[in-house]
């Protein structure tokens, strides 16, 4: 059966049997693929389940099966060697919550090289960044939303559009009728966020209680752009863990 290689980030993993996982991950090569792997939680399994765990980057070389079907992979080894992410409660939680949100935004399993770069670059950039991360997770999101196809408008105007409109993506004068517009305080911090990269995130300094609604907006306006949009279960956590 023919194989290919690939680099590929762990996305999801399933018990599946006693012994057996269900792996989705999503690769550079090949886009998101479903593979099984048997007897790894085993005592003396060849491959380890740590070795298959949530956010790890992998180079893989598998059985190139038909997108939906459960492929099996021939080797895996890790392709990047994370730091403090597996470690440091705040940047594994952080991971986490960023990963549920983005796999479950994630409708086609075509290749995206350049998606598939985004994703990797900021989980690296988690893992050594020394700053504060108190909005590394909004920026994040805020940027994703490119790569799926409603990528919010930076055209904020102190005289003219001063608050962002969720449904439309973009800034409005506040005579719009709109019922999804955020508030003018929130409406700059995303301007804020908008005008950053995440080079600039320990810049940023945004209120806990604030940044909590701005959190809240922003999920809201994946709800309002993404088809069958699921609540994400961490994010309480993140909520209460950021400071």
């Amino acid at each position: 059966m023919k194989t290919f290689q690939s680099t590929g980030i762990i996305f999801r993993r399933i018990k599946y049997s006693e012994t057996s996982l269900i792996v989705d991950i999503f690769t550079r090569e090949k886009g998101i693929r479903s593979f099984i792997f048997s007897g790894v939680r085993k005592a003396k399994a060849k491959v380890s389940a740590v070795m298959i765990d949530h956010m790890n980057i992998v180079n893989i070389i598998a059985y190139d099966k038909d997108n939906d079907k459960l492929a099996r992979v021939k080797e895996i080894h890790l392709e990047h060697g994370y730091r403090h992410i597996t470690t440091d409660v705040v940047k594994s939680s952080l991971g986490i919550f960023l990963l549920e949100m983005t796999r479950d935004c994630i409708k086609e399993k075509e290749p995206n090289e350049e998606l598939f770069d985004f994703i990797t670059d900021w989980y690296k950039y988690l893992d050594i960044c020394d700053h504060q991360l108190s909005c590394f997770h909004l920026m994040y999101l805020l940027e994703l939303s490119r790569f799926l196809g409603f990528e919010p408008m930076n055209d904020f105007d102190e005289e003219l559009r001063t608050q962002f409109d969720l449904l439309d993506g973009n800034f409005v004068n506040v005579s719009n009728t709109s019922k999804y517009l955020l508030p003018v305080e929130r409406s700059i911090f995303v301007r804020q966020l908008l005008s950053a990269d995440m080079k600039q995130l320990e810049h940023i300094r945004i209120p806990k209680d604030i940044r909590n609604e701005i959190l809240k907006d922003i999920i809201k306006f994946y709800r309002l752009h993404v088809d069958n949009f699921r609540e994400p279960k961490s994010l309480a956590v993140i909520q209460a863990i950021l400071r």
